[in-house]
């Protein structure tokens, strides 16, 4: 299956596109959509610095720092499945972690990519924002995305089928992440100042 595939079937159908994740991890494709979705989410972090600042030195600082910051994420929801399958007695091992955190940043993909529309159409649009209304379809764009994505659906079917987890334990489990970074969005979202 090409990556071009495997992330269409993330899209359309996670149940299938996770389920031949314990046997055999996609560590090639993970790595490629997180690379897309590195240089997508880099690329609104760069625009939005640009427009806000006008400094190109600290907009090259933001792209860089957003694209570092989206391999630790990668790396720390990776630790944070693998630990929380562990204790709830998963059977994968760590290449199965990698690739279905990995995969499940297809939807972010996508999302980073209206990001960048948001990013651009609001500095047209809306050039001054007093009532908020870009922060808050910001942060609803990346509710959806982690309900989607990272901690969301696609890891539910991820630690499903490559941990071998039941389903209300890999529930419970990206439940738990997902309200922790709800939380961490809202906060520092900025669309409630």
């Amino acid at each position: 299956m090409s990556v071009f595939d495997r992330f269409v079937l993330l899209l359309s159908s996670p149940d299938e596109a996770m389920f031949d994740q314990y046997e055999s991890p996609s560590l090639a494709h993970a790595l490629i959509i997180v690379s897309a979705y590195a240089l997508i989410s880099s690329l609104n972090s760069f625009l939005s610095a640009t427009i806000k600042s006008g400094s190109l030195g600290f907009s090259l600082v933001t792209f860089f720092g957003s694209f570092l910051t989206t391999y630790l994420t990668w790396a720390f929801l990776t630790i944070v499945f693998r630990l929380a399958s562990e204790l709830l007695g998963g059977l994968g091992e760590l290449p199965n972690a990698v690739a279905i955190v990995g995969l499940a940043a297809a939807p972010l993909v996508l999302t980073s990519a209206v990001s960048i529309v948001i990013t651009l159409g609001g500095a047209i649009a809306l050039p001054n924002d007093p009532d908020l209304v870009l922060p808050k379809i910001s942060l609803l764009v990346s509710v959806v995305g982690m309900a989607w994505g990272w901690p969301g659906i696609l890891c539910y079917f991820g630690l499903k089928y490559a941990e071998k987890l039941h389903e209300a334990k890999a529930a419970i489990i990206v439940l738990l992440a997902f309200l922790a970074g709800g939380l961490y969005e809202v906060i520092y979202s900025g669309a409630f100042e």
